[in-house]
């Protein structure tokens, strides 16, 4: 986990996926990201993951994560990536989502997750395809 603090100006350049972010002044205390990414990870997703209220990148791609995609996430209100790609979710994706409004990056491709995609209101209106690709059992309007 990276949490950075600073009483004086810095400069700090933070890459995700799709995403290369320039911070700099005294922000960067409220910058904070995690990346678990290729980790081999397996077992379910903790929910109490969704009580990272100051969080603004999760990267848990790559793994071997099994079960449903936490609701708790929709408290994470301050986020802008969160990339679940590559493991074996299942389950709906939580319509709760739609309610983080500082999403940017969002991927939930390559998993085994079904039922329809959340409504395309607000940030979701702006994930393509590429968002959900992999999961033979999600329906949506912009899926094939």
């Amino acid at each position: 986990m990276a949490i950075l603090t600073s009483t004086f100006e810095e400069w700090i350049e933070f890459t995700t996926k799709r995403g290369f972010y320039s911070y700099g002044g005294y922000i960067l205390v409220n910058m904070t990201a995690i990346d678990l990414s290729c980790n081999k990870l397996t077992g379910q997703i903790p929910p109490e993951l969704g009580n990272l209220s100051q969080i603004h990148s999760l990267n848990m791609s790559h793994n071997n994560l099994i079960g449903v995609i936490p609701s708790s996430f929709s408290r994470v209100k301050q986020i802008e990536s969160l990339d679940l790609s590559y493991n074996n979710l299942s389950g709906e994706i939580p319509n709760e989502l739609v309610e983080l409004n500082s999403l940017e990056v969002f991927s939930v491709a390559h998993n085994n997750l079904s039922g329809s995609i959340p409504e395309l209101k607000a940030q979701f209106g702006t994930f393509d395809e590429s968002s959900y690709e992999g999961n033979p059992f999600l329906c949506g309007p912009m899926l094939h």
